[in-house]
């Protein structure tokens, strides 16, 4: 019987991208091997208990009953690196809105309704060939490590898809580096570029 070690399965309204705003049931699956330093959800790399697909299944299910009509988004961690595929199976089964937060470095063929790609700059912000065509939206944290020309790198060949600048949560200076970074990517005619932001830190949410 699979079992995947789970961080936390919780609702809330999605906090960045394209979807911001949406209701949503965050699977938080435990685990991650890139341990980025300026991670926000460092306690997902090693705590988490295990629990077999139809338990994970069973507390999605009570959760929508009280919140109907939300997304299910696998996040982590990087859930990609884990055996999710069967319980992906069993939620599309239901119906439900899939979405996955990933750094994009590993290939996958769930079908997921919608992915949302940061690659990172601890593996040289790459994103697998497997995943390139499938991205819906392109997350990149902004910090000393990224600028117009690695943008222009991670974007080239990817379809029309919008691109947010994620401030970094923990430096003092986020707004202004993002903002900064924004307008030379505007004055330099980069297209689908847009500035991100975390809803659920305004509102004091998970």
């Amino acid at each position: 019987m699979t079992k995947i070690r789970i961080n936390e399965i919780f609702w809330s309204a999605q906090g960045e991208g394209a979807r911001k705003g949406f209701p949503s049931i965050f699977v938080r699956v435990a685990g991650c091997s890139l341990r980025c330093e300026y991670c926000d959800s460092k306690s997902s790399w090693d705590e988490g208990e295990f629990l077999t697909e139809d338990e994970i299944v069973a507390k999605i299910d009570s959760l929508m009953k009280k919140y109907p009509h939300s997304q299910v988004v696998f996040t982590g961690g990087e859930p990609l690196e884990h055996n999710i595929e069967g319980v992906a199976e069993k939620l599309k089964n239901k119906n439900y809105f899939l979405a996955v937060e990933t750094s994009g470095i590993i290939n996958s063929d769930i079908n997921f309704n919608w992915w949302a790609v940061s690659p990172k700059d601890v593996c040289d912000f790459k994103i697998a060939e497997g995943i390139r065509n499938k991205i819906s939206e392109l997350k990149l944290i902004v910090n000393n490590n990224l600028n117009i020309e690695r943008i222009k790198k991670i974007t080239a060949g990817l379809k029309n898809i919008p691109v947010y600048l994620q401030p970094e949560f923990f430096d003092p200076d986020r707004y202004e580096k993002t903002f900064k970074l924004y307008q030379s990517c505007v004055s330099e005619g980069l297209i689908n570029i847009m500035i991100g932001d975390q809803l659920h830190r305004h509102y004091k949410i998970r």
